[in-house]
């Protein structure tokens, strides 16, 4: 089955539930990125979080909602960051895709390795409307799921379950990827919440569960079984909607001496720059850097107190 997302409530409405289906999504990434196995394993766990995180907000008149999430552990796979809608779409990457683990923690890739513990986690939604929201937190683990659960607890105030899973074959492609989050609303007792979260241990890896021929669908109904509530089924993929009129928009916000440096470095044009996140290249002629530079000096210009 084709990548996709679940969003329910369960317990009358005290809980709200996304799971998802993201292998083709997070092998996408692999084959744009090129990434080691492990720091493959760690962009999609970053990747699947926003698309779980996404999910959650309302699609609303205006801008597109969006969340982003930013990771800089100190890890040697540096800076990783990952934007994804409530539309389902997602686009990740990462500072050093070849960064490596030697070691592996209980057979399994070592994530917190190449991510690092000693940074912090940055998490902005955009709702569409009104002002971004951005909050910050500490890394405590550099898996990456548990960073989230302790964010939405200690950033948003909503206890929540988070499973991230990314198996990546020996052949290198990513075999399966998936993710849950399970957040408690106002009502949910100590004894409910206890229950829960035994029943989402017991549910152990997704991606176990996935070899074994169960979905997202399969997660939910076992955790909740007929108190849930569908609310509905998306699909989800890779996508970047980078463009030569954003690119502009980039070089614009670098500031005046960068792109006078550019047209130096390369006064005949064009100048070559790489989207991060899908990797296509745009080339720049030295007649539009110019033009965009004249732009930002008038901008900083008028910026100036007279």
């Amino acid at each position: 089955m084709a990548d996709h997302m679940i969003r329910a409530m369960a317990w009358e409405g005290r809980v709200r539930v996304a799971a998802c289906d993201s292998t083709g999504t997070v092998e996408e990434l692999r084959r744009i990125h090129d990434p080691s196995p492990v720091t493959t394993a760690a962009v999609g766990r970053v990747a699947t979080g926003a698309l779980l995180m996404a999910s959650m907000l309302e699609k609303v008149t205006g801008r597109e909602p969006m969340v982003t999430i930013e990771i800089d552990g100190g890890g040697p796979a540096g800076k990783l960051l990952a934007t994804a809608s409530p539309k389902g779409w997602v686009r990740a990457m990462v500072a050093n895709p070849l960064a490596t683990a030697e070691s592996k923690v209980n057979g399994k890739l070592n994530v917190a390795e190449v991510v690092g513990t000693s940074g912090e986690l940055v998490v902005t939604r955009d709702p569409g409307i009104g002002e971004p929201y951005r909050g910050v937190v500490p890394l405590v683990a550099g898996e990456i799921a548990q960073d989230l659960a302790r964010y939405l607890l200690d950033s948003e105030q909503t206890p929540s379950a988070v499973l991230l899973g990314v198996h990546v074959v020996p052949a290198g492609r990513v075999g399966h990827a998936g993710g849950l989050m399970v957040q408690l609303l106002p009502g949910v007792s100590d004894e409910q919440a206890d229950e829960l979260s035994a029943r989402v241990r017991e549910l152990g890896a997704v991606t176990s569960q996935m070899a074994a021929g169960a979905g997202p669908m399969a997660w939910v109904e076992s955790l909740f079984a007929g108190d849930l509530t569908i609310l509905g089924e998306s699909p989800v993929r890779f996508h970047c909607g980078c463009s030569v009129s954003r690119v502009e928009t980039a070089l614009m916000l670098l500031g005046a001496g960068e792109v006078r440096s550019m047209i130096e470095a390369t006064p005949d044009g064009p100048t070559v720059l790489s989207c991060g996140f899908c990797r296509k290249e745009y080339a720049v002629s030295a007649a539009t850097l110019r033009r965009v530079l004249r732009s930002v000096e008038a901008g900083e210009a008028g910026d100036r107190p007279s």
